[in-house]
């Protein structure tokens, strides 16, 4: 999802090549799945300078050396200066068997051939991490870019690959790797329309809501929830990256505003013209109203609309504010757009879309 909207950051950061590692899938090659994602992000659109800039590379991070030849292998490394590794596999329902290989082994393998990169060829090869803010796993309060091991529990195997290649991160910096780690909040579709290819973690509760499903979720009104637009993500990760990486902290790529559950339902309410469930704490709900079916559809997302962990970003937020970007504010509007991106892809059904007028000029006064 991120992968796409980065590949255009950089561009417009001057990076003069990219390479992009990428898997052929069934019949696509890798060269298709990339140019076809490049466009997805630009509605449609060619990235201009990309064919020249922008080089594909068949490989698999699950793979040692990634997959490649020992030569092209070779030849990269003395070419890359950065390497962004974005990859993995965000299914809350997924087994730990089935989530170490790519988000554990495969982030080792990346950690390994850039150390040995860098060793080989004499110059820095820095590693651009991206993990997410769910590695505070149970925590409540606040949970800050220094923090990594705290005796956190997890409440799926997502989480807990995600805190084990940290811990992958954090030995390969001792090891003199130069890795950076970069935690977003909530990933949603882009600021300007709402896109996204991959509606997971919050679009799913967006869906039951729409459609009615349930009278009564195990849910706090007030918990908190930093949701990044994927494009500002791919922004800030790209103008983090030329900053000298603090010794041993994270950068938290998180809204300094967070947006409760309570507000992004009444929103919803508003756009997908449903009901408003009851919200009851998870520790106060009883499970057995909920059949088997229900608790299999929203079970995996309880934690999230029960969060009480929030996440300081003092430091990064200083160095993006000097570099002149800011959040955008997650309002009605922004949320309305996202909303109303699900109806027109289809993930909602298009006659649960209020007209955006009537919604917005009645309830939250006329926008722009």
């Amino acid at each position: 999802m991120l992968g796409p909207w980065l590949v255009h950051a950089l561009l417009n950061q001057g990076y003069r090549k990219i390479f992009v590692l990428a898997r052929a899938k069934g019949k696509t090659s890798a060269e298709n799945r990339v140019s076809e994602a490049l466009k997805f992000c630009r509605n449609g659109r060619e990235i201009r300078g990309a064919d020249k800039t922008v080089q594909v590379v068949c490989g698999d991070i699950c793979e040692p050396n990634l997959g490649l030849s020992l030569q092209l292998r070779n030849d990269l490394l003395r070419q890359i200066t950065d390497i962004f590794h974005t990859a993995a596999r965000t299914d809350l329902n997924a087994p730990l068997n089935a989530l170490r290989l790519p988000n554990v082994v495969g982030a080792e393998n990346v950690f390994r051939l850039a150390l040995h990169g860098s060793q080989l060829n004499g110059h820095t090869i820095r590693v651009h991490h991206v993990s997410s803010v769910t590695v505070a796993g149970n925590l409540q309060g606040w949970f800050s870019e220094s923090q990594f091991s705290c005796s956190q529990r997890f409440h799926n195997a997502y989480e807990q690959t995600k805190f084990e290649a940290e811990q992958l991160a954090l030995e390969y910096r001792n090891k003199g790797l130069n890795v950076a780690i970069y935690r977003p909040g909530i990933i949603t579709g882009d600021s300007v329309r709402g896109t996204t290819s991959g509606f997971k973690v919050i679009y799913q509760p967006l869906r039951f809501l729409a459609h009615n499903l349930f009278n009564e979720w195990p849910a706090r009104e007030d918990a908190p929830l930093s949701l990044v637009p994927v494009d500002k993500v791919a922004e800030a990760l790209c103008l983090l990256s030329w900053v000298e990486y603090p010794l041993r902290g994270a950068w938290h790529l998180v809204n300094p505003e967070d947006t409760t559950l309570g507000k992004l339902i009444d929103v919803g309410i508003q756009v997908f013209g449903c009901h408003r469930p009851a919200l009851i704490p998870a520790e106060h709900f009883n499970k057995s109203r909920f059949s088997l079916t229900q608790w299999r559809l929203i079970g995996p997302f309880v934690p999230y609309l029960n969060y009480r962990v929030r996440f300081s970003s003092s430091y990064t937020k200083e160095v993006l504010n000097k570099a002149g970007f800011k959040w955008p504010k997650m309002d009605s509007g922004m949320l309305g757009k996202l909303y109303r991106y699900c109806g027109n892809s289809g993930f909602i059904r298009p006659r649960s879309i209020v007209p955006a007028r009537k919604t917005f000029s009645s309830i939250f006064g006329r926008t722009r």
